[in-house]
């Protein structure tokens, strides 16, 4: 191989091949009458007097705004090596756009419709440039219009177990959006959104900052690269509350014959879900119903339907009924109805010319007591006692309760005492009538 190289003079012959390139290129970089041809691609077409489109005209371009194009310059090598995109400018003059609408820009050789030019000191060694793509292309203009939004919250993120996120309150019910027509009239609701990062596992009432998306008539999202807002957040509340299930419960009030631990209680339900401030559910430990009287409980009535209260702060979670219904039983009682006739009559007035005497023959009485003495029990053991004072009540028929006694039971409770009532009739003794009119 050496000697090959040897005999042909390949090292000598190769240096002076590069020093025959190497001198091409000095030669053809310095010589200025030796063109060269480029395309710059991806400049940007600058839109003059667009101040001028909105005050003027109260018009906005809406689409062509980031139209690029590419340019075919030609000089010197030197000239065009060192030519950026930034060294051309690209103008259009928006002032002639007078109405709504599309317009086609030319940008063929020689057309008015936009300007081209090389700036600096480079202009100079090159020749005037010229479009080379696209042949054409076209700006959308729109009337620009004013509209108030309605807002709407989406809250993405969920509360953590324990707790409930009511529904966020935002500081404003519109949001003013300026833009083109064609864009602002298909907006119909503007939608803030909390994203999960900003509301998941909050334990406490919090307060953020919200941007929104505009949404159509079919919740399809409208591009807001044209729109203007005022204001471009908003200030979204979360309310976070403290849940638990408290028991419910009633209070008992002792009768002659019932006492708390005579009797079962059936509450339904049994709990209730609510939710409020953690200062206040944390001190909760049940709900009461309010106080029962036991003497009126009757075990054949249907159960007894009571509103749940609640505390000042606290709120019943969703579904949770408002009112509950109570099932009093007595333990190793029952209940019988008799129909007593015994009615014994006293008077207690001293008039001697007033007489009272009873309107009502028989009156039905519903007893309880404990099974085994009431089972026994027959009506003619029972007494209706009425005491009325005709001095007092007068001339006329009156409704006068009765007393209910009978000494086969020890104790017993009468569970119909509005029914147990009789008509008394007072009249004045007519031998006095006669004396009054002699």
């Amino acid at each position: 191989m050496k000697k090959f190289l040897e005999e042909h003079d390949v090292p000598r012959k190769a240096l002076a091949i590069l020093m025959a390139i190497a001198l091409w290129i000095v030669v053809v970089v310095n010589n200025e009458s030796v063109l060269r041809e480029n395309i710059i691609s991806n400049i940007p077409v600058i839109y003059k007097n667009m101040d001028l489109l909105e005050e003027d005209f109260a018009l906005r371009i809406i689409e062509g705004q980031n139209q690029k194009v590419s340019v075919r310059v030609s000089g010197p090598y030197a000239a065009l090596s060192s030519l950026r995109a930034d060294d051309i400018q690209v103008s259009v003059d928006v002032s002639k756009f007078t109405k709504p609408g599309t317009y086609t820009i030319n940008t063929s050789d020689g057309s008015s419709d936009y300007s081209l030019r090389i700036l600096g000191n480079q202009a100079q060694s090159i020749n005037p440039p010229e479009i080379a793509s696209p042949v054409s292309f076209q700006v959308v203009v729109d009337t620009i219009m004013t509209k108030e939004i309605p807002i709407a919250v989406q809250l993405e993120g969920k509360a953590p177990s324990g707790y409930l996120y009511e529904e966020p309150v935002v500081d404003q019910e519109h949001v003013t959006v300026t833009g083109p027509e064609s864009v602002v009239s298909r907006i119909k609701k503007a939608v803030a959104i909390i994203p999960e990062e900003d509301s998941d596992e909050l334990k406490k009432t919090t307060t953020v900052l919200a941007s929104f998306t505009f949404l159509g008539e079919h919740n399809e999202e409208i591009d807001n690269t044209h729109l203007a807002c005022t204001p471009n957040e908003l200030s979204v509340t979360i309310p976070v509350y403290v849940m638990a299930k408290l028991p419910l419960t009633v209070d008992l009030v002792n009768s002659e014959t019932l006492t708390k631990d005579s009797v079962s209680v059936q509450i339904e339900p049994a709990q209730l879900l609510v939710y409020g401030g953690d200062s206040i559910i944390t001190n909760l430990t049940e709900l009461e119903l309010g106080k029962i009287e036991l003497g009126t409980v009757d075990p054949n009535a249907p159960p007894k339907v009571i509103p749940i209260p609640l505390p000042a702060g606290v709120t019943r979670a969703p579904g949770q009924p408002a009112a509950a219904k109570v099932t009093i039983k007595p333990v190793g009682l029952s209940t019988r109805e008799f129909p007593v006739s015994n009615i014994e009559l006293q008077n207690t007035g001293t008039d001697t010319n007033l007489t009272a005497t009873l309107a009502t023959n028989s009156i039905t009485v519903r007893i309880q007591a404990d099974t085994a003495s009431l089972a026994k029990l027959t009506a003619d053991r029972i007494k209706a006692k009425v005491v009325v004072n005709a001095d007092e009540r007068g001339v006329g028929t009156f409704t006068v309760p009765v007393e209910i006694q009978t000494e086969d039971l020890p104790k017993f409770t009468v569970l119909n005492p509005e029914q147990t009532v009789v008509e008394v009739e007072i009249k004045q003794n007519s031998a006095h009538n006669t004396v009054e009119e002699n």
